[in-house]
């Protein structure tokens, strides 16, 4: 499963995610790929970004499966990852 997420350096609730998001990466053993919204306007325009950051995709078989939108505890993130690996099962 791949993770992906849209960041910006201005945002506040990106910076409190990076730990978040990293420890979820390496504990699941996602693929993770890194997106800037001021630098990388063409897949935040793909990915339909909106305007509240930072968005997380979650993605099996290049097909989204689930999207986090905001800042969300560690474990609210654990349960959506989990949640996403046991449908994958």
């Amino acid at each position: 499963m791949k993770l992906i997420k849209f960041s910006a350096l201005w945002c506040p609730s990106c910076l409190i995610m990076n730990t978040r998001v990293n420890k979820i990466v390496n504990e699941y053993k996602l693929e993770y790929i890194e997106y800037d919204y001021d630098v990388d306007a063409n897949k935040v325009e793909e990915y339909k970004v909106g305007d509240i950051l930072p968005v997380i995709i979650l993605e099996n078989n290049n097909k989204e499966v689930a999207r986090i939108i905001g800042e969300k505890s560690e474990k609210e993130l654990k349960k959506i990852v989990e949640g996403v690996l046991y449908e994958e099962n």
